[in-house]
């Protein structure tokens, strides 16, 4: 056997037995040596290397086989190893987070976006990642690295946005500032792609391999995985939903709620719901104001958010006509109306599918792209520790 060939096994092995490890909350040599299939003193040898770097503990003896003999030493996954900054990157504020390895969230804060983008932002997001350390009391060897999400069209390789309208970004350079910064390893990505990896490994979307998150906020954006891998597409802009056109005659007229914004995201985005209700009543309201005036039967926001939800629901069933998705999950801001609109949504997107696909609301609160951009850290960082 080549040595290289032989490096990669051992390298397998022990991601493999990391694995069984952790899913199995508290097993022992044996029963790993069993379920995988793998000699005892291969195992013994991982579980020994495992323990002296700290992935794993030992909790003391368990119970001995009906046979009798020696009782076997339980081991249990170490969550707090190692740890990983999560920054959540969005036009209104930017969310800052560590996580143990578990994807437990240690620290979360947040600022405003505006009050920094024209300055040095990311002076800005570094003072706040040191002051979340030293209020956690984590120094930088406990740190594996940082992922990030950002709303808009990134070249995951370069770390380059090409266009995120949302921050006034244009061929952007985000990973050459945030280096700058930090001199751990840094992974960025769109931040809907980052929300789907985070439901797949911690959210609604557990042990779901074709799965769809739909962000529903200023914009309209996704994230789309299939057969447990995100799918970014050839120019790193795959579930750009919000372009989507769902109404023919209004496509005619219609005009973007903000430059660089698509058609859907124009009509069922918040900023057009608030937008057309505004110019309907003669006052400046929210989408939240829309929602709440559309719950007391108001016929202004009864047509805005009806027409609204309409466009919404037709856009998620070409999806699940075209992907056949096992659960579509929505996030954002509107998304916190859904319990509201969930039935009409339910009736139109039934009407227009070939068979049923759940919708279910995102089940995270404010640390959601923290947990994205974690998990999107994991999933790209070279180490035998994958989610």
């Amino acid at each position: 056997m080549q040595k290289g060939n032989s490096a990669y096994i051992k390298k397998i092995n022990k991601q493999l037995v990391l694995k069984w490890i952790i899913n199995e909350k508290s097993t022992s040599r044996a029963s790993i040596s069993k379920a995988l299939s793998i000699s005892k003193p291969t195992i013994s040898a991982i579980v020994d290397q495992l323990l002296e770097e700290g992935w794993i503990y030992e909790t003391g003896n368990g119970v001995s086989s009906t046979s009798g003999g020696r009782k076997p030493v339980n081991i249990k996954f170490n969550p707090k190893k190692a740890y990983i900054i999560g920054i959540d990157i969005g036009g209104t504020k930017i969310a800052i987070g560590i996580t143990d390895l578990n994807g437990n969230v240690c620290g979360l804060i947040d600022f405003p976006t505006q009050q920094y983008l024209d300055g040095d932002i990311f002076t800005e997001i570094k003072i706040r990642v040191e002051a979340l350390k030293k209020e956690l009391q984590i120094d930088d060897s406990k740190i594996l690295g940082m992922g990030v999400g950002v709303p808009g069209v990134v070249e995951v390789e370069t770390g380059i946005v090409h266009e995120a309208p949302a921050m006034g970004w244009r061929d952007f350079p985000v990973g050459e500032k945030l280096h700058s910064q930090f001199a751990y390893p840094v992974y960025i990505d769109n931040d809907v792609n980052i929300s789907v990896l985070g439901e797949h490994w911690k959210g609604v979307g557990i042990d779901k391999k074709n799965l769809v998150y739909i962000a529903i906020g200023t914009g309209i954006g996704s994230g789309i995985m299939i057969n447990g891998e995100l799918y970014r597409g050839s120019n790193n802009s795959a579930g750009e939903i919000g372009y989507m056109v769902t109404d023919r005659e209004y496509a005619r007229t219609y005009q973007p709620i903000f430059e660089g914004y698509g058609f859907l995201e124009s009509v069922s985005g918040g900023s057009s719901i608030g937008s057309k209700l505004s110019a309907r009543i003669g006052k400046e309201i929210t989408a939240k104001d829309a929602f709440d005036l559309y719950v007391k039967n108001d016929k202004d926001a009864v047509e805005v958010v009806d027409f609204a939800i309409e466009n919404l629901s037709l856009g998620i069933a070409n999806y699940i006509s075209l992907l056949d998705p096992e659960l579509i999950v929505l996030g954002g801001g509107v998304s916190e109306s859904y319990p509201v609109i969930s039935r009409k949504m339910e009736d139109i997107i039934s009407r227009f599918t070939p068979r049923k696909c759940e919708v279910v609301q995102t089940s995270f609160g404010k640390e959601a792209g923290v947990i994205g951009a974690v998990a999107l850290f994991l999933k790209e960082y070279d180490s035998i520790y994958k989610i």
